[in-house]
């Protein structure tokens, strides 16, 4: 007898399959295309699929001195509300992450105050002794500014330095500095820089929000088996027009056009990540031009419409937002098979539904989708074998938990 059954379809191998997930002390026990009985059982229904617990390896959750854009709580229960069991915090906060003493007010923070899963990330800039001294989930480099305003003086120095994974962002300082338009230039590059430390350091490198047609070419040509990128949805479903149409949709790499947008649907199938770079923001401060678009609580239901109008199919969901963010950082405790911990997004392929930010849980609450009817919804979030979100309700307390994360395989 199982503590929970879940029943109904769910990927397996990357084929939908009707079956029994049986979970155990906030385990996978087995996986069954047979019957399993449970003291709970969960009958997910017509039109609903059970995914594996979606991670996100890029989203900011300020707090500290900028509680007012988002807090810990606010984000994690934004990203559980959106089907995101697990997210990567990422270090620029105020103060930025970069010693080992403000690490451990980090989480601090985190501990007992996260309504998801959580991977832990620090901020290079010259602090090698200080990386080196912090057990970090993953590491963090800026090649130009961004939100927070620091950048590494010397990227090949940090990138080198760093015990586990990198995620990079890509923008070169030189070209910001001559145009803060930020064109793709600027993007590729600084990819062609990280590509050559990657080449002579052979350390695992994950770009961020790669936004151009020349970024992922150079990647995907260098062939390094060790380094991985990632695509956010704000650049697969907008451009720069609507940008020109509003302004807050200003984010760091900015919106490209359409031709590079349709680049990047053209290479999906090589995308290793899909991640939404969440940047929450007050209103004023996107009216005083900060760079950032909230994300976490329409990246899975935009993927899920793009199901719906035959862009994607249902597996690519799994694959670049769980599968591969498992084997690119490392991630020991998490995945589809017995033994890992009981992770579960929940969605309804047939649901219809239109964006309306005032009901999320992000402190920002805007969204570029305002108002937008999308096919397809999250749910149900299931965490260790709990169900934590229910029909857009938070269910019970915060039992997020740091993720075990290795130093990575690209």
């Amino acid at each position: 007898m199982y503590d929970l059954v879940l029943k109904g379809k769910f990927l397996k191998n990357g084929k939908l399959v009707e079956g029994n997930i049986g979970v155990s002390d906030g385990r996978i026990v087995r996986l069954s295309t047979g019957e399993l009985k449970g003291e709970e059982t969960l009958r997910t229904g017509l039109g609903k699929v059970i995914l594996p617990g979606l991670i996100d390896v890029h989203v900011h959750l300020r707090d500290f001195r900028q509680r007012s854009k988002e807090t810990v709580r606010t984000g994690t229960m934004a990203a559980i509300h959106g089907g995101i069991t697990t997210v990567f915090d990422m270090p620029n906060t105020d103060p930025p992450v970069m010693d080992s003493g403000t690490f451990k007010m980090r989480a601090k923070l985190f501990r007992g105050g996260a309504y998801s899963d959580y991977a832990l990330g620090f901020l290079l800039n010259g602090n090698c002794t200080e990386a080196r001294r912090t057990r970090a989930d993953f590491y963090k480099a800026f090649m130009g500014a961004s939100t927070g305003g620091m950048f590494s003086e010397d990227f090949e120095s940090d990138y080198s330095c760093a015990p586990g994974v990198v995620s990079v962002h890509a923008e070169d300082a030189g070209v910001i500095a001559r145009n803060p338009e930020r064109p793709p230039e600027a993007e590729v590059r600084a990819i062609k820089r990280a590509l050559k430390a990657a080449e002579m350091f052979k350390k695992p490198l994950n770009v961020c929000h790669v936004s151009t047609a020349g970024g992922i070419e150079e990647i995907l040509s260098a062939g390094l088996p060790w380094v991985s990128f990632e695509v956010t949805p704000h650049h697969l479903f907008l451009t720069r027009k609507d940008y020109e149409k509003n302004p807050l949709l200003k984010v760091y790499p900015p919106l490209r056009d359409e031709e590079q947008r349709r680049a990047l649907w053209e290479s999906f199938s090589r995308i290793p990540i899909i991640a939404s770079d969440h940047a929450p923001h007050t209103p004023e401060d996107k009216e005083n031009g900060a760079a950032g678009i909230p994300g976490l609580e329409t990246e899975v239901a935009l993927l899920l419409d793009a199901v719906n109008r035959g862009l994607i199919e249902l597996p690519d969901i799994a694959e670049k937002m769980h599968v591969n963010p498992i084997r690119i950082f490392g991630i020991r405790n998490k995945g589809l098979e017995v033994g890992k911990e009981a992770d579960f997004t929940v969605v309804d392929l047939k649901r219809e539904w239109k964006v309306r930010p005032e009901e999320f849980y992000t402190r920002a609450k805007w969204s570029p989708w305002e108002g937008k009817k999308l096919k397809g919804k999250v749910v149900m979030t299931v965490l260790h074998g709990r169900v934590v979100m229910e029909e857009d309700e938070i269910v019970g307390k915060p039992e997020g938990v740091r993720i075990d994360a290795g130093k990575g395989n690209a």
